[in-house]
């Protein structure tokens, strides 16, 4: 007869195999929004904009390879098996949709994979270090995620080479300060909670672009609601840690944030 400890006992979910579903939950804003700005461009200027259909799902399932990549890399031997099937799902996945884009785009598109390496070959090789969460790795999968913005507006390389694309790595900049400012917040609040200097350096970080930015408005470089949103950034990275928030809340904050830098970015119509 089963006692009733037994017959409430509920069963066991079955473990989730790894490498499906990237752990890296605030990593989302950062793959979408700028994006999201590269192709609000492009429709904008009134191009041709059907292979950023394909193209963001080469993009999504890349970012699910690179996560999957580099679960395989730094899993002891005798669990690495556990990350091939995402890895080659993903993998096979990005490189059809890739393909699609690139009958779409033409081969011009292909001139934007020499800036790609050298960002994820380091990023790679600090996961098999177990240290993917290194902030020069959290810098380096920015930086491919900001590329986005150029990449999605002109899919030829040599088109945002032209100087009338100079606003839009202005952008490409502003949209890399922000995240990677994200990067030491987030950090100030979990990992790095309670460690002064990583406060200090959050604070800094974001306060020198809130100055940085003046002398680019004053120059025609960005608009003037720019200096104040990084210094809502400051206020934020000065404020926050010490309240001591979970991380759903914290996530919750930086969704307001990334939707105001998204409000930033409409509101400025010179780029």
């Amino acid at each position: 007869m089963t006692s009733p400890a037994t017959s409430s006992r509920r069963p066991r979910k079955k473990k989730r195999n790894p490498g499906w579903v990237p752990n890296q939950h605030g990593a989302w804003a950062m793959l979408v929004v700028p994006f999201l700005m590269g192709t609000y461009l492009r429709l904008r200027d009134g191009e041709p904009g059907w292979f950023l259909v394909p193209l963001f799902a080469c993009w999504m399932l890349g970012y699910f390879a690179f996560n999957a990549a580099s679960g395989w890399l730094k899993a002891p031997e005798k669990r690495k098996h556990q990350w091939v099937k995402p890895l080659a799902v993903y993998g096979a996945s990005s490189v059809v949709a890739g393909l699609v884009a690139l009958a779409l785009a033409g081969w011009p598109l292909v001139t934007w994979a020499p800036a790609f390496v050298p960002l994820l070959l380091p990023a790679l090789w600090l996961a098999a270090q177990h240290n993917e969460r290194a902030t020069v790795g959290g810098a380096l999968t920015i930086a491919a995620a900001s590329l986005m913005v150029p990449i999605a507006r002109y899919p030829d390389a040599l088109d945002a080479l032209r100087p009338e694309a100079g606003l839009t790595w202005v952008l490409t900049l502003l949209v890399f300060a922000y995240f990677f400012g994200t990067v030491l917040y987030v950090k100030t609040n979990i990992r790095e909670r309670g460690r002064p200097e990583w406060l200090a350096a959050s604070i800094a970080y974001h306060g020198l672009w809130a100055i940085l930015t003046v002398p680019m408005a004053f120059a025609g470089l960005s608009a003037w609601w720019w200096p104040l949103f990084f210094l809502l950034c400051t206020v934020r990275a000065w404020l926050i840690p010490g309240r001591r928030w979970s991380a759903k809340h914290i996530g919750f904050l930086e969704v307001g944030m990334s939707t105001l830098l998204l409000v930033c970015f409409a509101l400025w119509p010179g780029v």
